[in-house]
């Protein structure tokens, strides 16, 4: 009976998630190599070679790839910092709550928020005209629309530390670490030989796949980019979304190649990461 459920929970996965997937994917694929579409009259290759000689994907690609790394890193030092410095006072039921707040905000949302902050007409701007810092809005620094992509990683930062610090805080009771850290102590380690040697590699290990995962999540970001990133170069689901939905129907093909081309990179990189790997001593 057992068996049978698992056997339809299967079937029941690959119908809803599999095959939709794939008939994308090969939609795709057959537009991107002309096979499919009004305009398209048969295979050719000269889309691909469009894409690849405009260098549009290229910097699209490198763009998104920085945004997601910088925010990335950011976002888990700093969750790293609240999780080593405050767990203790995390505990508490409010404080929590407080974690648990900003993960219900979606990501169209904190977008605009950040343009009341951060623009030209916004929050801090106008503070800065009241305190004489600034003559006219217009001299406040672009934080938002910017080629840096500020607004863009500040957003992503402020939804990514609560999860990390979520995350990190219960990797931090199940591993057992607040009695690991007494033994190394015991044993004559310093607080910093501690963090270095134990806490921060066990933390890391345990959670290595979901930050990988979510740096996937950030390379295909759409809403936040599309509100807060600038004309171009854009990050790569803002640049496909523009490509297949432009007036020009000879653009839709090059929009696609750029869908295949993403679809996999991040397959391979997703199956790289589940492949079974070798136990360490520790593990075993």
């Amino acid at each position: 009976m057992k068996n049978k459920g698992s056997i339809l929970g299967i079937v029941f996965f690959v119908i809803i998630g599999v095959v939709p997937f794939f008939a994308a994917f090969l939609y795709a694929l057959g537009y991107s190599f002309g096979i499919l579409g009004i305009l398209n009259d048969g295979f050719t290759t000269r889309f691909w070679e469009q894409v690849f000689i405009s260098g549009e994907f290229l910097k699209s690609f490198g763009y998104s790839v920085a945004i997601a790394l910088v925010s990335l890193v950011l976002s888990i030092g700093g969750a790293l910092w609240v999780t080593l410095k405050f767990r203790r006072e995390l505990d508490r039921k409010f404080l929590s709550f407080m974690l648990y707040l900003p993960l219900a905000i979606p990501g169209v949302v904190a977008g605009f928020f950040m343009i009341q902050l951060f623009s030209k007409g916004g929050f801090f701007a106008r503070i800065a005209f009241q305190l004489g810092w600034i003559e006219k809005t217009s001299q406040f620094p672009d934080l938002v629309n910017d080629s840096l992509a500020f607004g863009i990683i500040i957003t992503f930062i402020t939804m990514l530390v609560p999860f990390f610090t979520l995350l990190f805080l219960n990797a931090y009771k199940n591993e057992r670490i607040e009695e690991l850290s007494i033994l190394a102590h015991a044993l004559g380690a310093n607080v910093n030989q501690v963090t270095r040697r134990v806490v921060l590699p066990i933390i890391l290990k345990k959670t290595g796949v979901l930050i990988a995962l979510y740096f996937i999540f950030l390379l295909g970001a759409y809403e936040v980019p599309l509100i807060l990133g600038q004309e171009s170069p854009q990050m790569l689901s803002v640049l496909i979304i523009r490509e297949t939905r432009q007036f020009d129907l000879s653009k839709i093909s090059e929009g696609y190649v750029v869908a295949v081309i993403y679809t996999i990179v991040v397959s391979i990189t997703a199956i790289l990461l589940f492949l079974p790997k070798r136990k360490t001593v520790y593990e075993i």
